[in-house]
């Protein structure tokens, strides 16, 4: 590890306050913030992989020393939790030369596994019902999200409609924060090395983070959906509910895999940059699209999509 001189000292608080400026957005500006969200990660990841991993460890640690007393305790463990671990797990793991896919997969499953001891030894310690506070703030954001319709002028069967249906998703979210929670580390984690990847040329030593388009899931996890999937046909709840949480985060998985297909025929045909911009702004807008990428990478265990055909003898 490289010792900090006078010139990345001053790069360090470079880092730091760009760092604060992103998560200050993000937990400031509810919906807006979300976009700055993303990337609280990134100006830690830079400069450790620039000046090595001394250089993120402070970033992080100047970060927390100032959230404490500017925007409090929770708030300081809730970046600690959300990027703090991916800013220092992803350049430790890329300085391996793992490469991105098995980064972003370890790094990920090592916050998960801090978030889940962090929740456990917060439960026991204050003895509340953290699943059960969970819900309450999920109907809070319910109630407090049709409270803003309601004043905005929806009244009647319309108001009722848009009340139900919120109930609807605040039950399945109930069921499947878990999942969302590694979701979002994963989308996280994918977003600030895709940045990285374009910030490459800028640092002495790039790291090897491989190509997205050749990006293919282990053969094995087509048996984990499986088995998540039948497990869901059980009677007890507390299993279907473990396993419709494995089969999201898994058909995520193909989801992003299925994007790696699409993004290699994108380049292999030279596609126009504004149709690849229409494609992505419709799997925004579309959910069937989405299930239709993720079966794309399903399948993929079968077509085996990218591979080269060998032209047959006529």
């Amino acid at each position: 590890m490289k010792s900090l001189t006078p010139g990345p000292w001053l790069e360090m608080v470079k880092g730091s306050v760009i760092t604060l400026a992103l998560f200050l957005a993000y937990v400031s500006f509810p919906l807006l913030g979300m976009f700055p969200g993303f990337f609280v990660p990134l100006p830690g990841i830079y400069f450790a992989q620039k000046h090595g991993t001394m250089m993120g460890v402070a970033i992080v640690a100047v970060s927390v020393l100032v959230l404490l007393p500017v925007a409090g305790v929770s708030t300081a463990i809730l970046y600690l939790l959300q990027c703090g671990i991916l800013t220092l797990a992803l350049p430790a793991f890329l300085s391996r030369g793992w490469g991105g896919a098995r980064s972003i997969a370890t790094a990920v499953a090592l916050n998960t596994a801090v978030v889940a001891v962090f929740a456990i030894v917060f439960a026991l310690s204050q003895g509340v019902d953290l699943h059960g506070q969970v819900l309450k703030g999920i109907n809070a954001s319910i109630s407090q999200t049709a409270a803003v319709y309601e004043k905005s002028g929806l009244t009647g069967e319309e108001l009722q409609t848009f009340k139900t249906a919120m109930e609807q998703a605040g039950g399945l979210i109930g069921r499947i924060y878990p999942a969302l929670v590694i979701i979002s580390l994963v989308t996280i984690a994918g977003l600030n090395l895709w940045l990285m990847a374009r910030l490459a040329m800028r640092l002495p030593t790039p790291p090897a983070l491989g190509e997205f388009s050749r990006f293919k899931n282990p053969e094995q996890l087509i048996w984990v959906v499986i088995a998540s999937g039948f497990s869901m046909l059980l009677p007890q709840g507390e299993v279907a509910g473990v396993a419709l949480n494995v089969l999201i985060v898994t058909l995520s998985l193909y989801f992003v895999q299925g994007l790696a297909i699409i993004c290699w025929f994108f380049n292999r045909f030279a596609v126009p940059g504004l149709v690849r911009a229409i494609f992505y702004i419709l799997l925004t807008l579309q959910p069937y699209l989405a299930v239709a990428v993720a079966a794309l990478g399903i399948f993929d265990l079968w077509g085996d999509f990218r591979t080269p055909r060998q032209p047959e003898n006529l």
